[in-house]
């Protein structure tokens, strides 16, 4: 039994905090979203990444022509791909504000 059976099977939610701004993070939102639906569909999906105008504040050596393209293919995957999904973009410097917006975000969409 792998990680997917393990950890999704009986998972509500899968939030996805995939950092870095790499082509890795491209091919770990596909693998997530992949195993997630192979294993639980129903699962509710949450992709997380920072506003645009925050890559500066976060990642200062981030090249922003190659990254926000990158953002934005994760995010269409999930759209495309998951029936059941949240994709968000958080502030920087307000963690335990965005933090309480997640778990908002999670609570009522699993009312």
């Amino acid at each position: 039994m792998g990680w997917q059976e393990d950890t999704l099977t009986n998972a509500n939610a899968v939030v996805n905090l995939v950092g870095g701004y790499t082509n890795q993070r491209e091919m770990a939102a596909e693998r997530i979203v992949r195993e997630s639906l192979r294993v639980n569909p129903s699962a509710l999906q949450i992709t997380v990444s920072p506003k645009d105008d925050q890559l500066k504040l976060i990642a200062p050596l981030t090249h922003q022509p190659s990254v926000l393209p990158r953002l934005k293919l994760c995010e269409d995957y999930v759209r495309e791909n998951c029936a059941n999904f949240e994709c968000m973009r958080l502030e920087a410097n307000l963690i335990e504000e965005e933090c309480e917006r997640m778990k908002n975000t999670i609570y009522d969409r699993l009312k």
